[in-house]
């Protein structure tokens, strides 16, 4: 072989080496494009600084979600829910010589299969039905829910456990494309000519901030960024510390606080304003689940609905598989995320037709460990897929969003775990054909991605698109010239997206506590500055405070201050720009300080505020981590266990 062949072989050699790297690395794991402005956020209210979402904060094993978090249920049940003539029916779809096989029986005599009807965790009844030809039962046409056992008849052993929900009325089939216009959903309702209504579908995931979106879901927003008409937004500020307090004023328009009198818990939650009873009173289809049913925002400290809110509402399912996965040991969160997810597959067909209102949060997992959202990516990829490929994203807005960042564990206690705490993601994907209807509200939409924004705006965009002749420009400039007459301090919490927010827009005007205000900049203390003692007293005195009714509880020390900061506003001069008056908002002074306790170990958050000579704690003290409450069950407060160290 002569030299110049020689050198075209390595040549050869060295560019498929390439090539095989590169289809190993760059095409299985696509990496997040670095973030190059300077600020997220950059008016004359507010100016977020821009955070390197190559730099993830620290991570550990803790935060890891062992492989069975990532499985699936689905393929393991013997029997799926099909349509056939307009009714459902309960088919077994594992093959009967298989089971006979599996389990040594001779014939299908030798396993006993049950139905029965349930509601929350109770069972109504049941009913023994034949394991055999043509392995199939068609199900009443008032049933919605139902729970199946089949067990061997000699041993009672339970071989099959599931829970299954029927869409009522059975969908139809599933059309290549929906048509040019819907029909209304409750019949009553009289055809409205001229504006076609547009669907709203919510999509979360809790506790996924916009950076660790980016990290850890780069299939599902090179989809977005690349298949959809969307805008992502830099500026979503969280309002509160977990699911509720944030989620409450996007489905209500109200605070925490203020919701507070539409419940209790003798009326439960059934009383509470929430946005899509105003859809289901204008003709459209709604449904709503989450997937961690005993933890769901309306479920967990919370007394839950009385009656049904919604047409199609999945909690009593997720909570009998909840019960069935805890009952054989098998907690895991695939299987709460599928069936979930499956749900909103069965309502397509209706989707397609009507116009609808859904709300679809994911929590299980993503919750707690950080690397969740990592496997999770491809589901949500190929579930924004097929609502792209079937057209449902043709007449639908779609909010997929988070509520807040990580709340817990060593993560959270890094300075970016912090900020990324107070910064979930979010992105709109609307319709391409609304850049021509109304140009002026995209365009408003699109100039929103880079201000301070909220749930309190989502909440007031539900309501515009409510009456979509709202969105065309005329009526947009009136809105816009009405809005644009108020001054700083005048701006209202909620201005719907479709709006231009005005820019000078703050934390304060946007009712953003701030412990949460991402306009803020941290300014470091040294631990020892003596202010910086006397807020971690006073957040250590507050705990010991609220635990007073518990006697069995240590009260709480201070062991060390791990960091501390003053809150300073990064726009120094908030100017009312129409009165020249400067904002008393931050005339005080914030400090931010993370502290640990003792005896145990664990580690909080609080905010505390110097007013003239007082200084007194602003918001929630919140716990980051620790001994993943070990010690702490000798109260039923779930409240306050998170605070409590048990003296036996």
């Amino acid at each position: 072989m002569g030299e110049r062949s020689f050198r075209n072989l390595g040549l050869g050699v060295i560019l498929l080496a390439l090539v095989v790297y590169l289809y190993l690395f760059t095409g299985t794991q696509q990496m997040p494009v670095r973030i190059r402005n300077a600020y997220f956020v950059n008016t004359p209210g507010c100016r977020i600084v821009a955070m390197d979402v190559m730099n993830p904060p620290k991570r550990t094993n803790w935060e890891r979600p062992e492989p069975k978090f990532h499985q699936s249920c689905l393929a393991a049940r013997w029997f799926h829910a099909v349509v056939k003539e307009r009714s459902w029916y309960l088919k077994l779809v594992v093959d009967i010589d298989r089971i006979l096989d599996k389990y040594g029986f001779n014939h299908e005599g030798q396993i006993h299969c049950h139905w029965s009807q349930f509601r929350r965790t109770r069972h109504l009844g049941s009913t023994l039905f034949d394991l055999c030809y043509p392995y199939a039962i068609k199900v009443p046409k008032d049933v919605i829910q139902l729970r199946v056992t089949c067990s061997n008849s000699l041993t009672n052993a339970t071989l099959c456990d599931e829970a299954h929900y029927f869409i009522n009325p059975p969908p139809q089939e599933l059309l290549p494309y929906p048509p040019a216009s819907l029909e209304y959903w409750d019949k009553k309702m009289s055809a409205k000519g001229g504006t076609s209504p547009i669907s709203v579908m919510i999509v979360g995931l809790d506790s996924v901030s916009h950076l660790q979106f980016l990290r850890q879901m780069p299939k599902t927003q090179d989809y977005i960024r690349q298949k959809t008409s969307h805008v992502e937004f830099w500026g979503y500020n969280k309002v509160g510390v977990n699911a509720y307090q944030n989620l409450i004023p996007m489905l209500t328009g109200l605070s925490e606080a203020e919701s507070q009198k539409y419940w209790d818990w003798k009326r439960k939650l059934d009383g509470l304003p929430l946005i899509w009873k105003d859809y289901k009173a204008a003709g459209y289809n709604t449904s709503f689940g989450e997937d961690w049913a005993f933890f769901s925002m309306f479920h967990d400290i919370k007394p839950g609905f009385a009656n049904q809110t919604t047409d199609h509402n999945f909690h009593d399912l997720l909570t009998q598989v909840f019960m069935q996965r805890l009952k054989y040991q098998k907690d895991n969160t695939g299987c709460f995320l599928d069936v979930l997810m499956e749900m909103n597959y069965k309502l397509l067909p209706h989707m397609q037709r009507y116009p609808f209102f859904s709300f679809y949060w994911w929590g299980n997992g993503v919750h707690d460990y950080m690397e969740m959202s990592r496997f999770i990516d491809d589901r949500f990829e190929r579930f924004f897929n097929r609502l792209n490929d079937i057209g449902i994203m043709n007449n639908t807005i779609i909010i997929f969003m988070s509520d807040h960042g990580l709340r817990w564990g060593p993560s959270r206690q890094t300075f970016q775990g912090m900020i990324e705490d107070s910064q979930p993601f979010l992105s709109i994907l609307y319709p391409a054909w609304m850049r021509n209807k109304y140009p002026m509200a995209i365009k408003n939409l699109a100039g929103n991605a880079h201000s301070l924004v909220t749930t309190y705006d989502l909440h007031e965009t539900f309501r515009h698109l409510l009456d979509p002749e709202t969105l065309e420009d005329e009526s947009i400039s009136l809105r816009m010239e009405e809005l644009s007459r108020r001054n700083a301090s005048q701006i209202p919490r909620g201005v719907s997206l479709f709006l231009d927010i005005p820019p000078e827009r703050t934390c304060e005007t946007s009712h953003i506590s701030s412990a949460f205000c991402l306009c803020n900049k941290q300014v470091a203390i040294s631990v020892d500055h003596p202010i910086a003692k006397l807020s971690a007293n006073v957040i250590v005195n507050s705990i010991n405070k609220l635990l007073e009714e518990y006697p069995v509880c240590v009260p709480l020390l201070l062991e060390s201050i791990v960091s501390a900061q003053f809150a300073v506003p990064e726009r120094q001069n908030h100017v009312d720009t129409k009165k020249s008056h400067k904002s008393e908002f931050f005339t005080e002074k914030d400090i931010l300080v993370r502290l640990k306790a003792k005896p145990g170990t664990a580690y909080f958050e609080g905010m505390t505020r110097m007013h003239k000579d007082s200084l007194h704690l602003i918001g929630d003290v919140v716990r980051l981590g620790g001994d993943n409450y070990i010690n702490n069950d000798c109260i039923q407060n779930p409240v306050l266990a998170p605070f409590c160290y048990c003296s036996f």
